[in-house]
């Protein structure tokens, strides 16, 4: 509560921020009503989309204008009177960005649990971030709160003295930002993109518009309630599919109260492919190919020459035996798409031995996601000790990322 204000006005405040969040919930589900409503009656998902994405952004831009204000207290921290229930509303909202909405849960699904060999990571990635920004929250924020500081730069400066941790600060700063910004970026243009059908470019252009209307004019105290809302947008996009997920399949819309249930499916599922001859099949078929590769790279030169020789050979036959134009264009384009020369014949050869070495493995190289940690706790002395190995990555890493 900020000091200045008698407790009867701040609660005053707050019980009108209360009817704002509800009336804003309220119209928003009528608006999702309305949207199915419309697609029953035969609306088409192309315009389904766009008015979707031009809903959510007129609606954002419109609170960063309402919230526009000069005053550098209210432009840089908001002018710290925001409650802090709204404050975690919109931290959640910050955290829950394109990168945790589209790519971990791809990571998830890609890596498993605890990752892979060659991916490492999966669930330490959103353990390890969300345990840093818990750290921060608790050890820094109450700081810059309490010395009526803006920036962990100004803290820096005033803890240390000095320009010099001023600067290393605000550099690290703009290092890290600028990295997930970049993610950040391309997520918005790929939602526009798809949402709308518009170029990758253009979306990427709609999209940073409408972050520059929501945070040009009113800075934090703007940036803040768009903030706010969009927690209410991505917690109904998070929890409608799933809770109707767990309802149709498991028949309680609690997701994480059964989820438990749908990981022993997914462990049955996963045994049964395993097992599966045409799986097996499958594998065969890709360790043929890695074999294959490897034994083009025993001679690089000779094999190189050996495929162009079958290309030509093969267009000739066609020609010959009066093929179809369309076949004699796709053979000579993959006689255009061989190697060059050596040095790209042995990159590409060498990276084709391995992707077909990876998706020999059962379920193609995609980890179990019934097991949390790689190998077997309970197997040979390699799968104990790989099991044993993945399991201090897995600290390691979310210790990294927390740190």
């Amino acid at each position: 509560m900020p000091d200045a204000w008698p407790p009867a006005q701040y609660a005053a405040y707050k019980r009108r921020l209360h009817r704002t969040l509800a009336t804003f919930t309220l119209g928003l589900a009528a608006f999702l009503c309305l949207m199915a409503w419309a697609e029953q009656q035969g609306l088409s998902r192309q315009w389904i989309g766009p008015i979707f994405l031009f809903f959510t952004v007129m609606v954002y831009a419109g609170i960063g204008i309402y919230g526009r204000t000069s005053d550098a207290q209210e432009y840089y921290v908001a002018g710290r009177r925001i409650p802090a229930m709204y404050n975690g509303m919109a931290a959640a909202a910050d955290w829950m960005s394109a990168a945790s909405f589209i790519s971990l849960a791809g990571g998830l699904y890609l890596q498993g649990f605890s990752g892979s060999d060659g991916q490492p990571g999966g669930l330490a990635y959103i353990l390890g971030w969300t345990g840093g920004f818990c750290l921060v929250g608790l050890l820094v924020a109450p700081h810059l709160r309490r010395l009526g500081l803006y920036t962990v730069p100004d803290y820096f400066q005033l803890r240390f003295g000095g320009r010099w941790p001023r600067r290393i600060a605000a550099g690290a700063a703009v290092l890290c930002s600028f990295i997930y910004v970049v993610a950040q970026i391309y997520g918005i243009g790929l939602i526009a993109s798809r949402l709308t059908g518009v170029q990758f470019e253009i979306g990427i252009l709609l999209g940073l518009g409408g972050v520059l209307l929501c945070s040009f004019l009113g800075g934090m105290r703007a940036i803040t309630w768009t903030q706010v809302a969009q927690y209410v947008v991505l917690l109904m996009a998070f929890l409608i599919p799933v809770s109707w997920l767990a309802y149709k399949q498991l028949g309680n819309p609690l997701a994480p109260l059964v989820y438990g249930k749908q990981l022993q499916k997914i462990a049955e599922l996963e045994k049964q492919l395993i097992d599966s001859p045409a799986e097996k099949q499958v594998s065969a078929e890709f360790l043929r190919r890695a074999r294959d590769y490897e034994a083009r790279l025993q001679d690089i030169d000779a094999a190189l020459l050996k495929e162009r020789q079958a290309g030509q050979d093969r267009i000739r036959a066609l020609k010959t035996k009066g093929a179809e134009l369309a076949v004699i264009v796709a053979a000579s384009r993959e006689l255009a798409a061989l190697p060059r020369d050596t040095a790209s014949a042995r990159e590409l050869w060498t990276r084709a031995m391995h992707e077909s070495y990876e998706r020999a493995k059962p379920l193609g190289g995609f980890p179990l996601h019934s097991q949390a940690f790689a190998g077997d706790p309970n197997g040979s002395p390699a799968e104990r000790q790989e099991f044993s190995n993945s399991r201090l990555n897995f600290l390691a890493l979310m210790f990294c990322l927390m740190v």
